[in-house]
């Protein structure tokens, strides 16, 4: 079958790639306006090893991207760019298993390794290095520190075939990893002008109390693998959020608390912190024991709630506890 778009009297018509790298062109050039502007694609590639497991391979993917939108909770991607043709369970599934093996089971030392050689890439160019630091206000060195804490997988595809699509769905939920999957097509006009057609996981899942997404993902999912402090502060705030007959929603980035089936709160868990965010502005529910920030202006995964709080002892639990309050008996 011919696939073709239409814009005013122009037919263009779809263009297959012939090789990987084609693809990998794409969306080095375009991946700003795909993912995000505060994003920078790092097309280089680097040996990631683990010594914790023996069988393990030592897997090599296409770059990494780095992405700052919200600076409290930066995204680091291992990213590998394939094409539907290849063998999806002798190449691409082994590929991105070898990915999980090494978020899963690296150390410290092996995280900082990439870390280190990501910081050497980005200080290379001396526009991103100083717009990182502008825009997020932070030093590079801390944000790649932190996005570590956020290891996910990106795949870039011309198109995720049916049989790809369950076999990355069933090891999402087996193995309580994130892969984000962004497909990439190419049409041409007759006059060689070109329009990109892409279409992506992460704006598909993000829709709220998706029947689909509370099915797949637990309060188990979010917690696992996490140290016991981050549990039992999440925990607490869990059994709080019951005693006053919240709706608790569970999606793939975070965890929502809802009121009258309205989202009043919802929380991000990190390796290091909880991130909370309130339906209220700073200004309407003063509460100086807590830092907070207004990100009404900055990217984060429930962009309706507009004030940040960022967790990271049990202790700071009560206090949350009392802000909660004014906020639920406000709204």
């Amino acid at each position: 079958m011919k696939y073709m778009v239409l814009k005013g009297d122009e037919k263009y018509t779809k263009v297959e790639y012939k090789k990987e790298k084609e693809l990998k062109n794409i969306f080095g050039t375009h991946y700003q306006q795909i993912v995000s502007k505060s994003s920078f694609w790092i097309p280089l590639e680097k040996q990631l090893k683990s010594k914790r497991f023996k069988n393990f391979r030592h897997s090599i993917g296409d770059g990494f991207l780095v992405i700052w939108a919200n600076p409290t909770t930066p995204t680091l991607y291992i990213t590998e760019i394939e094409l539907e043709r290849h063998d999806i369970n002798r190449h691409i599934l082994p590929q991105l298993g070898n990915f999980i093996s090494f978020i899963q089971s690296s150390t410290i030392e092996e995280l900082n390794d990439v870390r280190n050689f990501l910081y050497a890439e980005i200080k290379k160019n001396g526009d991103i290095f100083n717009k990182i630091r502008k825009d997020t206000k932070k030093e590079v060195y801390e944000l790649l520190d932190n996005s570590m804490e956020d290891l996910q997988i990106l795949l870039v595809i011309d198109r995720v075939s049916a049989e790809l699509s369950i076999g990355l769905s069933q090891i999402e939920r087996a193995i309580n990893v994130k892969i984000r999957k962004i497909e990439i097509s190419r049409f041409l006009s007759e006059k060689k002008e070109e329009i990109i057609l892409f279409s992506d996981s992460e704006l598909e899942e993000d829709s709220i109390l998706s029947p689909k997404l509370l099915d797949q993902y637990t309060i188990e999912y979010h917690l696992e693998g996490k140290p016991a402090k981050i549990v039992s502060i999440v925990e607490e705030f869990l059994q709080y959020a019951r005693g006053k007959g919240l709706k608790i929603s569970p999606v793939k980035h975070y965890i929502g608390f809802y009121k009258d089936n309205s989202m009043i709160f919802s929380c991000v868990v990190r390796k290091n912190s909880v991130i909370f965010y309130a339906k209220t502005k700073i200004g309407d529910v003063r509460f100086e024991e807590l830092m907070m920030r207004d990100v009404r202006n900055i990217g984060h995964y429930t962009n309706h709630l507009p004030t940040e709080i960022v967790i990271t002892e049990l202790e700071q639990v009560g206090l949350l506890k009392r802000y909660f309050d004014k906020v639920f008996t406000k709204l």
